[in-house]
């Protein structure tokens, strides 16, 4: 027999998963309150009873999906901080594989949420930009030192505006991780898809680690 606070429980989850799947579709701006009720299947002003309002919707997802990966990924780059020697590779494999290994093994889960996640970053509504500022602040206490440490040649404002261009990369790239991929069993679309991470994490070390070319066409066009 289902008693009430299971059916409360199913509603709050079910609000979490339709808010999840439109917010990755269509943005917060693009979404309303009343479109997840529906989505869920569950009756006008639900959401309000469990969460209040949008705001705490998408922070309750964080807290179910980000604040782990943001936390051990921090953990790691700590760690990572205590070595005398360190490289591009070792910091941007930290930032890509918590989220690889979450869509290689959750798969449309894991990709949903990335995309989720993809959609906020991207987000410049101010209180959701504090929201996902707020989650993912660990690891970016950590990150200019490393990067500096790393690459002590690329300036640090140059590095600090490689860290926006990178994460825009990592994530739109893992949001689309699954497209394309030929037919195969699962032991080779596992094998694919590491190869496509491998390839995205050469892709960022070389864009962080790509000289600053003064004589290059595009600064000599601005003179």
């Amino acid at each position: 027999m289902t008693t009430k606070a299971t059916a409360r429980g199913d509603a709050r989850e079910r609000i979490l998963l339709a808010a999840e799947t439109l917010i990755a579709r269509h943005g917060v701006d693009g979404v309303s309150v009343r479109a997840i009720n529906a989505a869920a299947g569950v009756s006008p002003g639900i959401l309000h009873y469990h969460f209040g309002g949008l705001d705490a919707v998408v922070e309750a997802l964080l807290d179910r999906h980000m604040r782990p990966l943001i936390a051990a990924r921090a953990a790691e780059l700590e760690a990572l901080q205590q070595r005398p020697a360190i490289t591009i590779r070792d910091i941007v494999a930290i930032l890509v594989l918590p989220l690889a290994r979450k869509i290689i093994a959750e798969q449309d889960d894991g990709i949903r949420y990335i995309r989720l996640l993809a959609r906020l970053h991207g987000d410049r509504e101010p209180h959701i930009a504090r929201i996902v500022g707020e989650a993912a602040s660990a690891p970016a206490n950590f990150l200019p030192v490393l990067l500096a440490r790393a690459l002590p040649e690329i300036p640090p404002d140059m590095l600090a505006w490689r860290v926006v261009a990178a994460s825009n990369a990592l994530l739109h790239t893992l949001a689309t991780l699954n497209d394309g991929l030929p037919e195969g069993d699962a032991a080779q679309q596992q094998a694919r898809q590491w190869q496509r991470v491998e390839g995205l994490i050469d892709f960022l070390c070389g864009g962080f680690a790509a000289k600053p070319e003064s004589a290059s066409p595009l600064a000599q066009a601005r003179r």
